[in-house]
This record gives C-alpha cells, structure tokens and sequence, in this order.
C-alpha cells in the first residue's frame, strides 16, 4: 500500500510520469480486499462491537456529542471541502488540456485520479451498496430512542430505502481524499500524510460520534474505498497513463 500512495513517478516514454508497476497494485488491492474480508468477519462475527462502540457515545438515550459546535464545525467544513476540490481538479485538467504549455505543473493524470477517485469510491461503491444492503443508522435504533431494530453489516434490510448507513459516504470521501497525496512532491508526500490521515480519520470517525454510523460502517467505508482506488490506480497504469497521456 505504502508503494501505491507514495511510490515515485517515473519519467519513460517521452518524458511522461508513470506509475507504479503492475504487479504494485495488484498487491495493493490483494492487501486492501483481504482487510475487507477480514474486518467483516470480525463484524459479523461480533456484530454487538458495532453497538458496543456507539453506546460509548450515548447517554440518556441520544448521542450526547451530536450538537457540539466543534464537530459539528468539523463536519460542515469536510462537506463543503468536497465540491471545490472536485471542481478544482476539473479546472485543472482543464486548463492542462487548453494550455499545455503553461499549465504543465503536475501531469493530467493525477488530477484525473483523484476525480475518479472519488467516483469510483463515494459515488458508485458507497451509493450502490446504501441502497443494496438498507441498514439503519444507530441513532434511529430502539436501543438509542428510535424505532428501528438492528441489523449486523453486511446483512441486507428492508428497513431504510434512502440515506442509509452502510458504508458511510463521508468516511469514503475521506479516504477518497488521499488521493490529493499523488499532487505532493514525492519528497514531501510522507510528510503530508503524517498530517494528512490522521484529519481525515478523524473526519470520518465523527460520525459514529455522532450516531449516524456504526463502527462497521466508517471502517469498511473507507476500505471500499481504498480498494476502488486501487483499481482506478491498476487502470491507469495499464492504460489511461500509458496511451491517453502520451
């Protein structure tokens, strides 16, 4: 994993950045899919860890934490982050395209990484399996006030049809985020996510704070969406860098 964040770009073919090898991603995605595995076993196989976490942040019968300022803050500032980062990377590629010369301060490929980095984990992965799987957030549980019974991850429910809890979005687009770590000079790159992964952790496991996710649904939100990225990072490699880019 650690070659697929932060491993150089190399400069074959022309003068145009490459990325890892072939076989780098395929272990990033063996490594990333077995910690999937792994974890939902884990879930599934003590599904009263999920509420066993929650219930740290309930008292009286609410989530006791769900209205303070800071992480409130918190949340409203990782929200409204998100569309402008997109957009920028679409600008960018943009004016890459329209003034290649001038605008020439990182390769195409790597704003185009991060968009479908996104895509590809808090669009697609995430949205299609809310709707799939129908899990109810812990705070709209009997056990924390609400009506709803208490499903394990993974296990498919009747009992939401929209916005649901698994896999949590904003835990994806956490770690979908990572992905700006590929526009880091590669001296730096471990630097910055020294500062970088431990916000976006925190981001992320706001929500269970809240009592909108379960545990299960930050942790495996973020390795779905880790996985995903590794599979636009394989597609890449093999294709859009070496032929689209040249």
């Amino acid at each position: 994993m650690r070659k697929f964040v932060f491993d150089d770009w190399n400069s074959a073919s022309g003068g145009v950045a490459l990325p890892a090898t072939p076989s780098t991603a395929d272990r990033a995605i063996a490594a990333i899919g077995t910690s999937i595995v792994w974890i939902s076993f884990v879930f599934v196989a003590f599904p009263n860890l999920d509420l066993m976490v929650s219930r740290w942040f309930v008292s009286g019968g609410i989530f006791i934490l769900a209205d303070d300022p800071f992480l409130r803050e918190v949340r409203d500032i990782s929200r409204l982050a998100q569309p402008y980062l997109i957009g920028s990377m679409i600008v960018l590629i943009a004016l890459q395209r329209l003034l290649p010369g001038r605008m020439r301060f990182c390769s195409p490929h790597k704003p185009l990484f991060v968009l479908l980095s996104f895509a590809a984990g808090p669009l697609l992965t995430v949205q299609t399996l809310k709707v799939l799987i129908g899990r109810v957030r812990p705070r709209e549980l009997v056990e924390f006030g609400g009506t709803m019974d208490f499903t394990p991850v993974w296990q498919v429910s009747a009992a939401c049809s929209r916005n649901c809890s698994f896999p949590s979005g904003e835990a994806s687009a956490a770690a979908a985020s990572l992905s700006l770590l590929v526009l880091v000079p590669a001296r730096l790159r471990w630097a910055a996510a020294i500062v970088l992964v431990p916000c976006l952790l925190f981001v992320a496991f706001n929500r269970v704070i809240f009592g909108a996710h379960f545990l299960s649904d930050v942790v495996l939100g973020w390795l779905l969406t880790m996985f995903a990225m590794a599979w636009v990072w394989r597609w890449m490699d093999a294709y859009a860098v070496s032929k689209l880019w040249r």
